[in-house]
This record gives C-alpha cells, structure tokens and sequence, in this order.
C-alpha cells in the first residue's frame, strides 16, 4: 500500500507497507489524515462521486479507529471535511467524543475550532462534553500559546458563537430552520464565551512580552476582528494591537493590503455608555483608532500610485465611516489617483465610484469651511486649491455615472449626493442657531 506525503511540495509517497491483515492503528491514522489532506487541498469545485465515496470510507475507518487518533490528527480531518463542506455525523461524532485534551496541544485546538467555524452544519452533531474539554485544555495550556494559535482560537469561537445566534434567531421563527434547536447549548456557549476571553487575555500578555517579530500582521488581524465582532469590551488589547499592527504592516510583504483591511475592520466612532467612566475608556479606543487610521494615511501616501480602484473605493469607504480627517497633502495625492484610474478605466463599477464621490463631498466641504476661516490669509490660497481640486474630482465622477450608468445606478449616486448635501445643511442651520 502507498502511502501519501502530507506536504504539498514533498516526494509522492513517504514509504510502502505490504500489511496484508492488520495495520498498527498509527498507519491506518497516518493513512487517513494524510488522504484527506490531499483531497482537500487538491478538491476545487463540486465534488465528483469517487471522492465522495473515499471521504465516506476515509470517515468509517476514522470511527473504528477513533480512539487511537492523537489530537492533531482528528483536527486535520475535521479541517479536511470542513473544507470540502462535507458532514459526516458519525465520524464527528466519533472524533469529537473521543478528542484526548489531555494529550492535545493548543495548534489542534485550534485548527479544531476552525473546522467548524468553516462548517456551523456539523456543529449539531459535537456533544456538549467536547466545549468543556475545550475550556479545560485551554487553561491547561496557557504557557504552550503562541499568538498564531490565540488569533485562531479567538476567531474560531467568534465565529462558532455567530453561527449559533443565527441559528437562534431561525429557531424563533424568522426562517425556516430543522429541529428548531441551538447549534450548541446554552452552557456550552457560556464556556465558549468565557474561552474566548481567556485566549483574548493571553493574546494581550503575549503582546506585553514578546518582541515586534513574534506578531504577523495576520495574526493582529484576527485578534482585532475577533474583539469587534464579538463586541467584547477590551479597550487595553484593541489599544495594544493597533500599536502593535502599526510595527508589524511596515515589515510585511503586504503591508498595504493589510493597512486597507484593517482599515475595513475598524467601526464608526461610538461614544453612548451608561457611566463617565465608559464613556472615558471608549474615548481613549476612538483616539487610538483615530491614530491609526492617520497612520495608514501617512503610510499609504507614498504608495497610492499601486491603488487599482478597488482599494481606492476601500480607503474612501474607510474615511466615510470612521469620519476621518486627511492632510492636504494625502487628499491631492488621492484625488490625482482618482483622475488618472478614472480616465484609464471605460466604467467604473457603482459601488466603487459611489465611495468617491461621498468623500470627496466631504473633503471639499471641509476645506472650503477652512478657507472661510482663514479669509485674508496666505493659507486661504492653498486650502483653495485642495478645495477645487476636489470639486474637479467630484464633478469628474458624477459625470462618469451619468454617461455610463444605468438610471437605477445613477439614481442611487444621485441619492448619496442629496444625503450629502442635506447633511451639510443640517450641520450649517445647527451652527447657526449655536452661534445665535
């Protein structure tokens, strides 16, 4: 019998074995993790019959052989068949019944937890016992995380708990839903709740300890999604990871599209606690954030001429969000990008070009209240010049959409332009009633 290499970019096979009766059980789970591995990675599309049937096998011999598998190896099967979209109840059954947390390391664990992020389906068939282990082995490895399994884990589970809400709200009658049932208990998610903090505090002490390089820009990524979308309160880690995100995105390979996605991560500023003292603590998140995002801008000034308009749509939709302010200097540099990607380009896609258009309404909106301001004074000519630059760009785009847009595209542009302006009138009218 051959037996795959695991590794991608290894030797076919690893060795030959002329068993004919019995395999060791340590083969047959070699065979198995190995098998499935390959299909996995080699699978694109629709899965044709003959692997379906193998995945079927590979899952029955899993289950006779469950009790033999070592963490590591169950994870990568669970991971195998959660990439294909493939349920095989048994054999999760199977593998997470007999899961040895006191033998597993926080890499399996991890990996685990992505499995069935990727495949909520297969969450209906993992005893609750399992997230117990989970919690247990969690806080029994604390010293053995390193920050690639603690973003893992932290978004697994971020991940694992919005499957299973979905699933509650389908279960109140808003869609039709099978069994009308939680994906996992109610217990079972407080643990799960509780191990995500956990992971999160030792994500945070990690970035106390360790030095620049022991953080990928991926991994600050998940740490900061993970915190976001659970929309827990830990304003010291999202302080910590900002910080750490600005040191780790120079070094990247790319640093630029891990500045826009992060930038995509970010929420609009939000101020509303119940105490001085929440509304204090949110103050110093939004300055960080803040801070950040006039990083990024200082960071991408010198490379906005490798923008395509996907991440000029990305970055403009970013400072329409988070209301952020852009220097002159950067606003130029943008709107000379717009202009040039706008005449290399015979359409635009709507969506992109509506991002555009609201900021550079923004954009020109503040600088001509700046050039109110400074009347009389040698800046007022150069804020000018910001100001008819975007209103140059501005006029550019709306002419885009009426030329090549359909009217239902072009309606909506039009629309976000009528918001903005009413917008501003709104501001405009309370100004004036303050200064009254």
């Amino acid at each position: 019998m051959r037996v795959p290499n695991a590794s991608p970019c290894g030797i076919v096979t690893n060795f030959e074995t002329r068993c004919s009766d019995h395999f060791h059980p340590s083969v047959l789970a070699y065979v198995l993790r190995n098998r499935a591995a390959h299909v996995a990675r080699n699978s694109r599309g629709a899965l044709p019959q003959r692997l379906r049937d193998e995945l079927w096998q590979i899952g029955a011999s899993a289950v006779s052989a469950s009790s033999h598998l070592e963490p590591q190896t169950a994870a990568t099967l669970l991971l195998s068949l959660a990439k294909l979209s493939v349920t095989l109840p048994d054999t999760i059954k199977a593998l997470t019944s007999d899961f040895k947390f006191q033998r597993s390391h926080p890499k399996a664990i991890a990996l685990t937890l992505n499995a069935f992020a990727r495949h909520p389906r297969a969450l209906q068939y993992v005893p609750g016992s399992f997230w117990a282990g989970v919690a247990e082995a969690v806080k029994r490895l604390d010293a053995q995380f390193s920050p690639q399994d603690a973003a893992g884990c932290a978004l697994s589970i971020t991940g694992l708990l919005a499957a299973n809400r979905y699933r509650s709200a389908d279960a109140t009658g808003a869609c039709n839903t099978p069994n009308g049932i939680d994906l996992i208990d109610r217990q079972s998610s407080q643990k799960l709740k509780a191990t995500q903090a956990q992971v999160l505090s030792y994500a945070e002490r990690m970035m106390r300890q360790l030095d620049m390089f022991a953080f990928q820009t991926r991994d600050l990524s998940c740490i900061l999604r993970a915190v976001y979308a659970s929309k827990v309160e830990a304003p010291s880690l999202i302080i910590a990871t900002l910080s750490r995100l600005k040191e780790a995105i120079p070094t990247s390979l790319n640093g630029i599209d891990d500045a826009i996605y992060t930038l995509d991560l970010l929420p609009p500023p939000d101020f509303a606690a119940d105490t001085v003292e929440k509304r204090r603590v949110k103050r110093d998140v939004a300055r960080a954030e803040k801070a950040f995002v006039e990083w990024v801008f200082e960071y991408l000034e010198e490379h906005l001429d490798c923008l395509k308009d996907r991440e000029l749509a990305r970055l403009a939709a970013a400072c329409n969000r988070l209301r952020s302010w852009s220097n002159d200097q950067f606003a130029i540099k943008f709107a000379q990008r717009w202009q040039e990607t706008l005449r290399s380009m015979e359409v635009m896609p709507a969506k992109y070009l509506a991002h555009g258009v609201c900021y550079f309404l923004r954009r020109y909106e503040a600088s001509v209240t700046r050039e109110l301001a400074n009347k009389g004074t040698e800046e007022q000519q150069r804020i000018a010049q910001v100001s008819d630059l975007c209103a140059r760009v501005g006029e550019m785009l709306y002419d885009h959409a009426a030329t090549h847009y359909s009217p239902e595209d072009l309606r909506r542009v039009e629309e976000l332009v009528h918001v903005a302006e009413q917008c501003r009138a709104k501001r405009k009218s309370s100004q004036t009633i303050a200064r009254t």
